[in-house]
């Protein structure tokens, strides 16, 4: 696995690649980074050329120039497969990823071969206020932010403590701006964008997603749309089950 940056106008863009062949694009939660799928790349680039980028605001890549909405991010991923000549690929997106990866198959299907959205769902009730666990962190001189960091990483089940402590990195590097991510996702309206959506699609579903009760209303949303349910599967499902993600969109993509 290389690791490189690319170059558009909002900033750098740090990106991981694996693999030769059709390309695609792995679009990583909030809050996240490329290293999400560090584990899924190596099963998918033993076929594909497999891309895993760092949204700008998060990981290695450079911060956003003000607060991003979901149409920002899609741009940027424009702007990133434009410098590095992808013409075309299959999008992959994990929840923040999964909206983006739908968004831009909306604007762009022409540049879109496939599309598998996994932890896809939306807000079923007005938000007024994004909930606890996204509300800003403040950095503080006793260190107290980092704990509730690991609170939050920590929140969504049982992990080994190397994904738990890859969780709690990408919230330092990400920093007091991180949750912004998590903001544009909650005022993003995606259930009217999902039948808007014209290429093959697939939704990886698990029962440890807070959208699993979704699954089916939003595979019936998706014209051309398959759902897989990898049982067993945590919220953390790429980190902690890559071998059962990979294989999930290897047998979508044939």
């Amino acid at each position: 696995m290389k690791r490189a940056y690319a170059d558009i106008p909002e900033g750098q863009i740090h990106y991981r690649i694996e693999g030769e062949g059709d390309p695609i694009l792995l679009l990583h939660m909030a809050v996240g980074s490329s290293d999400e799928f560090s584990r899924v790349m190596h099963y998918l680039s033993k076929t594909y050329c497999t891309i895993a980028p760092d949204f700008l605001g998060a990981g290695d890549s450079d911060p956003t120039p003000y607060e991003y909405k979901v149409i920002d991010d899609v741009n940027t991923l424009r702007c990133f497969m434009d410098t590095i000549g992808i013409k075309k690929a299959s999008l992959v997106g994990h929840f923040h990823g999964a909206k983006i990866a739908a968004e831009f198959g909306v604007n762009w299907p022409e540049r879109v071969d496939k599309l598998i959205l996994a932890g896809t769902g939306f807000s079923e009730d007005e938000v007024n206020e994004p909930p606890d666990f996204v509300k800003r962190v403040e950095i503080q001189r006793d260190g107290s932010h980092l704990k509730e960091w690991w609170r939050r990483a920590c929140l969504w089940g049982e992990y080994p403590l190397d994904i738990l402590e890859e969780r709690v990195l990408e919230y330092i590097k990400a920093g007091p701006r991180g949750e912004e991510a998590h903001w544009s996702d909650a005022y993003y309206d995606f259930k009217s964008r999902l039948p808007l959506i014209s290429c093959p699609t697939l939704v990886i579903d698990s029962p440890g997603y807070f959208s699993h009760h979704q699954a089916e209303t939003v595979r019936g949303l998706i014209p051309d749309c398959k759902l897989t349910t990898i049982e067993n599967g945590p919220m953390y499902l790429d980190r902690a089950m890559p071998k059962e993600f990979a294989e999930a969109i290897i047998n979508f993509l044939g």
